[in-house]
């Protein structure tokens, strides 16, 4: 005869974590709000992930953490996101070249950001961190 137990919460899952694995938790989802609609198996597939780039504590996260998108074209995005937002780059002002400009964000990323940065595709959304927390 088998006994049947009951699936685990999102509550058993967390109350069940270790202080290290809560932190981490807690940092994610302060980072990343649509956390709180997944569910257990979800969120420790994530942090499974997050473990096999070296991400174990929320230290870690934190350092490493740049941004998320669920664009069709994120790779893209992001390179366009480092230059205007991170590295302050105006491609819309005065000063910036003539109309025969042509940025390639995709080959910005794939010629220089892959390197220091990686990706995690989950839930629909594409979530970037430096490799180098």
């Amino acid at each position: 005869m088998t006994v049947a137990t009951a699936p685990m919460t999102g509550a058993d899952w967390y109350d069940n974590l270790s202080d290290q694995d809560r932190d981490l938790y807690d940092m994610i989802e302060d980072r990343c709000p649509e956390f709180t609609k997944l569910d257990a198996n979800q969120c420790q597939e994530f942090m499974d992930e997050l473990s096999d780039h070296g991400i174990t504590t929320a230290e870690q996260f934190e350092d490493a953490y740049y941004y998320q998108t669920d664009s069709w074209n994120p790779e893209a995005e992001f390179a366009q996101y480092i230059a205007e937002e991170v590295e302050c780059l105006s491609f819309m002002n005065d000063a910036a070249p003539g109309s025969w400009l042509v940025i390639d964000w995709q080959a910005s990323w794939d010629s220089a950001l892959r390197y220091d940065f990686f990706t995690i595709e989950f839930d629909g959304e594409t979530y970037f961190f430096n490799s180098n927390f």
